[in-house]
């Protein structure tokens, strides 16, 4: 049986499962997930397009699937999966409840009107990249986690000469996404120059720390420098102009410099930034990960031609014209 959160579930989550995935973003990799207080949450709040929560529970065997919202975007992320109680032969496997789960997922997020489902397996893990791609799923982009591992084999001082994101910038920002981001990977994340706000105000409950930098000038931007914080770590990703790649190094050196605490740093690199690879392990960077970047549209773009319905006769108002009579010539 499938259902949403019950109190008595804050107690299991709350215990080491038998099985359990992160589907790591950069807000969850900058601050630990908790699925007891996301659970908590959602009982307190219901599911929605803020945050969505199924639960599979039967015989003693038990499954979870939770989903994040994005903010102020109709989309979620498949953030966490796990399954508890024993496995035996008879029993169905933790992939089938876990594709199960997912098209409940499915359900719920079409009756709470998200358009796009987003996920980030492990791309080594075929069996559960399986579920998704038989759920409707389609890889449009791979991406490389990197850990700040080591010292700055450059051994350079030199960093560029970066500005805090203002609000003019961000169709700026978005000019430079365009210019440096592959259209199917566009289409897939369909993101506009909204997207590139920062939030006004940072709270702890909204999730990890944003801050963001910029270079070159405001109508032609150079590089773009993201940062997420958190209690687990900082997180950076990179924007930049294939002719200036060789500024990235400066640019990186830039985002560390901005950090006064010894938490984590990460940086997230996509397989269409392998230039940046090699300065970025310079800079002490090490691969730990690679991610399969999937999306699950949940609605399909209608486009009809503004022409048609002059064409088509049954949208056309016909009224009846008057009949003139011809004069009778014995009148």
């Amino acid at each position: 049986m499938i259902r949403s959160v019950v109190p008595g579930d804050l107690w299991s989550l709350r215990r080491k499962p038998r099985h359990q995935v992160v589907l790591f973003t950069e807000e969850l990799l900058a601050q630990v997930h908790r699925p007891a207080w996301f659970a908590l949450r959602c009982m307190l709040r219901g599911n929605g397009r803020e945050r969505s929560m199924a639960v599979y529970q039967e015989r003693g065997v038990g499954a979870v699937l939770q989903a994040q919202g994005r903010r102020s975007r109709p989309e979620q992320d498949i953030v966490y999966l796990a399954s508890t109680g024993p496995q035996t032969a008879w029993r169905a496997s933790d992939y089938e409840l876990w594709y199960r789960l997912l098209e409940r997922t499915c359900v719920t997020a079409g009756q709470h009107q998200v358009q796009r489902l987003y996920a980030a397996p492990p791309r080594l893990q075929a069996d559960l990249r399986e579920i998704f791609r038989q759920i409707g799923f389609q890889a449009f982009a791979h991406t490389t986690i990197l850990h700040l591992s080591g010292p700055d084999w450059n051994q350079g001082t030199t960093l560029a000469a970066m500005r805090v994101q203002s609000r003019r910038d961000h169709w700026a920002i978005h000019k430079l996404y365009g210019a440096t981001t592959p259209h199917l990977v566009q289409h897939a994340e369909v993101r506009n120059a909204r997207h590139w706000a920062l939030p006004l105000t940072q709270r702890w409950l909204s999730g990890a720390h944003r801050a963001a930098w910029v270079l070159g000038p405001a109508d032609d931007l150079v590089a773009y420098l993201r940062l997420a914080s958190g209690s687990a770590g900082h997180v950076f990703s990179l924007l930049i102009r294939s002719a200036a790649r060789d500024a990235a190094v400066e640019v990186l050196r830039f985002g560390l410099a901005q950090l006064n605490d010894t938490r984590p740093v990460y940086l997230f690199l996509r397989e269409y930034q392998g230039e940046l690879l090699a300065p970025a392990q310079d800079l002490g960077f090490q691969p730990i990960g690679e991610q399969a970047l999937l999306v699950k549209h949940m609605v399909v773009p209608a486009r009809r031609s503004l022409l048609v319905p002059a064409r088509e006769p049954g949208f056309e108002l016909r009224a009846p014209a008057p009949r003139i009579a011809v004069p009778r010539e014995d009148t």
